[in-house]
């Protein structure tokens, strides 16, 4: 028994045994930090032109800060969250964007609303990685404008 095992294990026609990685796809991204930001989204994934953002919401979380980085948590049912949505065309740029986000964040999945209605999309975001009641989280929201006058000045 044990020999059939081993035979049919290494049997690359059996189906059942082998395991295929799904080809990569593009996938739609929400944002609603920094990455907002066509340029900071531009740098982050080496982009040679402006991406195309456009406006967006997530409905079931709310912002919390970890210092002045806007998280996600899970929040009360029909909480609106706006943001940005982008679709990540390349694998290596969803690598970079989790790079850029660092382990104090994790990737999910989410529903997206476009900006103006329309049917929902199926994409991901970042959330915060650990207990949504951390004491390093605070009460408050992230202002854009705020992030891009104190990091760039005025542009």
């Amino acid at each position: 028994m044990a020999k059939k095992f081993l035979a049919a294990q290494n049997d690359p026609s059996n189906t059942h045994i082998t395991h295929q990685r799904e080809p990569w796809k593009p996938v739609h991204y929400f944002f609603y930090g920094s990455l907002m930001d066509e340029h900071q989204l531009t740098h982050v994934l080496s982009l040679k032109s402006p991406p195309v953002l456009r406006p967006a919401s997530i409905v079931g979380y709310s912002i919390k800060m970890w210092g002045p980085y806007p998280t996600l948590v899970d929040g009360p049912p029909g909480n609106v969250v706006n943001g940005m949505v982008y679709e990540v065309q390349k694998e290596h740029h969803e690598k970079r964007l989790a790079y850029y986000e660092t382990n104090a964040y994790r990737c999910a999945s989410c529903s997206i609303g476009p900006g103006g209605g329309g049917e929902a999309i199926f994409g991901k975001t970042f959330v915060w990685a650990s207990d949504p009641d951390d004491e390093e989280l605070s009460v408050g929201s992230f202002d854009l404008e705020a992030w891009k006058k104190a990091r760039f000045g005025s542009r």
